[in-house]
């Protein structure tokens, strides 16, 4: 018989307590039950607010978590639910966690642990944006930095992709550029598939698997910084 590679994921045993387990989950790839993923919910997440240093990441803080009233700009109305959409939308999860399930429980347990403000109990604002507008003209220098603040931790470094987490996030800008060539897109269309990317991600119907940047996160001005910083025409 030949043995071949197997997708199932390493078992790792963890000591400690459901909150223990709950901030290694909260850190770890292999949260998500595949090999092939590579986001952990750290990712996208702060677990306090400013614990990310100036990173500007898509997620909310987790601190507070369990008794915001919904998730997603208010198109989720239960915890488990929105942990569910991150772990298919974003960390190719096909399989969902159940309130009986360990690692729910103990995620749970560790969101449950983390200090909270006054607010902590009011929805996070979060508006998607179904309607693409593209992004003015900007400041390169100030895009470079939003660059590595946003983008970089998963894209690396721009031009190279030196550092990215996964080759399935693309070299900023050139591959996404060579997936869309001049002699078939108008200047404006190669300027308006990042917007989409980066507003839409997947959570909107548009492929892929990189959450979308509210304009709470990433302004319209922000977003011109950033193409600007990428050298692409306005028009």
């Amino acid at each position: 018989m030949v043995a071949g590679c197997s997708s199932e994921p390493e078992i790792k045993i963890v000591e400690g307590t459901a909150i223990d387990h709950g901030a290694a989950l909260f850190r770890d790839p292999m949260a998500s039950g595949t090999k092939f993923n590579a986001y952990a919910c750290s990712t996208c997440h702060e677990a306090e607010a400013g614990d990310g240093g100036d990173a500007i990441l898509p997620g909310a803080p987790l601190a507070g978590a369990t008794i915001r009233p919904s998730y997603w700009g208010g198109q989720q109305l239960d915890l488990l639910t929105a942990i569910n959409d991150c772990l298919y939308y974003f960390m190719l999860s096909s399989a969902p966690w159940t309130t009986e399930d360990v690692k729910a429980r103990a995620m749970y347990a560790w969101l449950e642990s983390l200090p909270v403000e006054s607010n902590a109990d009011e929805p996070v604002p979060f508006t998607p944006v179904y309607e693409l507008v593209d992004a003015p003209a900007g400041d390169a220098a100030r895009g470079a930095d939003l660059y590595r603040r946003a983008c970089g931790s998963c894209h690396g470094a721009a031009k190279t992709g030196a550092n990215r987490i996964t080759e399935r996030a693309p070299i900023l800008p050139d591959q996404t550029l060579a997936e869309h060539p001049p002699d078939q897109y108008t200047p404006q269309q190669r300027r308006i598939v990042f917007v989409q990317k980066v507003r839409h991600g997947t959570f909107v119907g548009y492929g892929g698997t990189m959450p979308p940047f509210s304009r709470e996160k990433l302004s319209d001005q922000d977003l011109g910084d950033i193409l600007t910083f990428f050298a692409l025409p306005t028009q």
